[in-house]
């Protein structure tokens, strides 16, 4: 019995396997370079992007744009956000819009390696544009005041993956430098997006 178990196990293993090995894209079965989704939309959450729709547009077969506008999140509590902004937790809610060419470098290699690379799976290098205006906004808070527009200049080295077929993460480090009242400021961000894919082809 335990002989028929061990051969029942290896016969699904195999073909859990080979199932993998034929999921490969259209383009490599037909000996063509992996390439980027034509089209890409997706309802985003996350850091610092706290709410948005993206919509990422293919220009090559490596390389994207990437736009996202949304509502950037920020906020604070404890006692000292109380005493100053009379509510803890603050939070204020900005319109933002951002703008990213993004070179895919990695996507033949993990085509190749029979990896998952659908909804643009794979790691990129970027160049972002953000802008948001402090001056629109709504917040829990009557004492906030209104602050000048913000610009930030973003270089770009991410890890977007897919998973459960409809969702995706997207994890990217972000040197940049921000202009407010066009005094720049340098700084290193962090952005980390959980999306939901709306459509792709």
């Amino acid at each position: 019995m335990k002989r028929y178990s061990i051969i029942l196990f290896a016969i699904s293993l195999i073909s859990t396997i080979d199932l993998k090995a034929q999921d490969k894209p259209a383009a490599l079965i037909k000996g063509e370079s992996a390439t980027v989704s034509e089209n890409l939309i997706k309802f985003e959450i996350g850091s610092p992007n706290g709410i948005g729709i993206s919509y990422e547009k293919k220009l090559g077969h490596h390389i994207s744009l990437y736009n996202i506008i949304g509502l950037r999140v920020f906020g604070g509590g404890g006692t000292t956000s109380q005493a100053i902004y009379g509510v803890s937790p603050w939070y204020v809610l900005t319109p933002q819009i951002s703008v990213q060419p993004r070179f895919y470098h990695n996507l033949d290699k993990r085509a190749a390696m029979d990896k998952n690379i659908n909804y643009n799976s794979a790691n990129y290098v970027g160049f972002t544009a953000r802008f948001y205006h402090q001056s629109f906004f709504y917040s829990n808070s009557d004492r906030i005041g209104n602050s000048p527009a913000v610009l930030d200049l973003m270089l770009s080295y991410g890890l977007q993956r897919s998973f459960f077929k409809r969702l995706n993460f997207d994890l990217a480090i972000q040197p940049g430098i921000e202009f407010t009242s066009w005094q720049p400021t340098f700084f290193l961000g962090l952005n980390l997006q959980l999306g939901f894919i709306v459509f792709s082809n």
